[in-house]
């Protein structure tokens, strides 16, 4: 057998590692988003779209066309794109992205039925239903009624915690009416903590341990006491949130604005300004890939904002005298008075002049504003429906319309429900009940 020259045996071995190279290269250039682009004969830089929602399986429409579904990933050229997600059943969410080269986009909605269900969680009769802090408890009162007895009626906490196979926890009592107490009628308080309850009678206050039965303290003396280690304790948890942030954001906006709310991963905050600012850019260079609406880092006193810490973002959500009409969205459209928010630690009237303590109320009439367990929604409660936007006032729709008492709402911890409180056959029952907006 001929023998090849020893120059080409050399060579022979540098023959693969330049297969490996140009193929690694290759699968670089590719993962990064560049493709063939045959028109011109070279490699043309493109952008990545994620496409996930809940629920999974949502078709993926990109400027009127079906393209996919959730949950996928796509490559486009860099530019502006309308995206629609929709899923039967629920209603359609949409955005303007921007794409960008080697740069991944992400989308991922969280879909709300057109049509939820209701489903009640009490049956007896409730008054004064308050949400916890923490978002996991409801306290309640059962009066006394021709229906139920005194025994049964009082103060109730229900924990909105699900059990394994779908079942939830049986709601507590923690006090039972008695003639020298009657809860009916009381004023509910949580504590910071959401571990205690206080009721205030309008004659006697007593103090309530939420892991205990029949276990309270009278604390008509002290309550103003226990009112102000209790603002003091609220004060010192927004402190330690406000800390998680930069600070020349956190300076910002102690100085500029009053804190009404953190998103329950605690990384955006809703907030009123109560002086102009210019929020300072503290992420520099900015992130690429981010949120393509657009933020206003200009605040204006009596507007209500969102900052979202992850891309340093600043968005407009509402405003103190007009309201967003979810068809026009983003056009002001019509002004709504609508109910004002308690914000601070409620108090007793006051006995006598020294007898005094701050009585809490929102600077601006404007719905009550909750944030949905996602983190990346707000809940607004408005006169007959229920309304959810995406934090940066995008995708406002409105997930229940029909009656509800006053303006009490508690959104379930996983985001499965909300609760409202409703009497569907006032010829039975004089009384609202609890009731569950199903959205899972």
């Amino acid at each position: 057998m001929r023998k090849l020259p020893k120059h080409i045996l050399k060579l022979s071995w540098i023959v693969p590692i330049i297969f490996i190279i140009v193929g690694s290269i290759g699968v670089i250039l590719y993962g990064r988003g560049y493709r063939p682009d045959l028109k011109q004969n070279n490699l043309k830089s493109t952008g990545l779209l994620s496409a996930t929602s809940d629920p999974i399986g949502s078709q993926v429409f990109i400027n009127g066309e079906l393209k996919t579904a959730t949950n996928n990933t796509l490559n486009l050229d860099p530019g502006w794109y309308m995206i629609k997600i929709i899923k039967e059943g629920y209603i359609p969410w949409e955005k303007k992205i921007r794409i960008q080269g080697e740069v991944v986009a992400n989308t991922d909605p969280f879909l709300f039925p057109a049509n939820p269900s209701l489903s009640p969680l009490t049956n007896s009769g409730v008054e004064q239903p308050i949400l916890s802090p923490d978002g996991t408890k409801i306290a309640y009162i059962i009066p006394v009624s021709d229906n139920i007895t005194a025994k049964k009626s009082g103060l109730w906490v229900y924990e909105l915690v699900e059990r394994p196979l779908g079942f939830n926890r049986d709601p507590r009592q923690l006090g039972t009416t008695l003639p020298e107490f009657n809860f009916s009628k009381s004023t509910l308080s949580w504590s910071p903590d959401s571990m205690e309850i206080m009721v205030d009678n309008g004659t006697y206050i007593r103090l309530y341990q939420t892991n205990k039965t029949e276990d309270f303290q009278d604390v008509s003396l002290s309550y103003q006491t226990i009112l102000k280690d209790w603002e003091d304790m609220r004060l010192t948890k927004e402190k330690q949130k406000l800390a998680t942030y930069k600070k020349e954001l956190a300076d910002a906006v102690s100085n500029s604005a009053k804190i009404l709310s953190f998103s329950p991963d605690e990384t955006k905050m809703l907030y009123e300004a109560t002086a102009s600012a210019t929020l300072p850019q503290v992420i520099k260079p900015p992130l690429i890939g981010t949120n393509s609406v657009q933020e206003q880092r200009t605040i204006t006193p009596g507007k209500l904002y969102v900052y979202d810490s992850h891309e340093d973002k600043n968005y407009w959500v509402l405003d103190k005298s007009e309201l967003i009409s979810p068809k026009t969205s983003p056009q002001p459209t019509a002004k709504s008075k609508i109910i004002t928010p308690n914000l601070e630690m409620p108090c007793r009237p006051a006995a006598s002049a020294e007898d005094n303590c701050k009585q809490g109320t929102a600077n601006f009439e404007l719905a009550n504003v909750h944030w949905f367990p996602t983190s990346n929604h707000l809940v607004l409660t408005l006169e007959g429906k229920i309304d959810i936007m995406d934090f940066d006032r995008t995708n406002w729709i409105t997930v229940y319309s029909g009656p509800f008492v006053g303006d009490f709402i508690a959104p379930w911890p996983n985001g499965s429900r909300i609760i409202i409180m409703t009497n569907l056959n006032s010829k039975v029952s004089t009384l609202p009940n609890l009731y569950t907006v199903n959205l899972r």
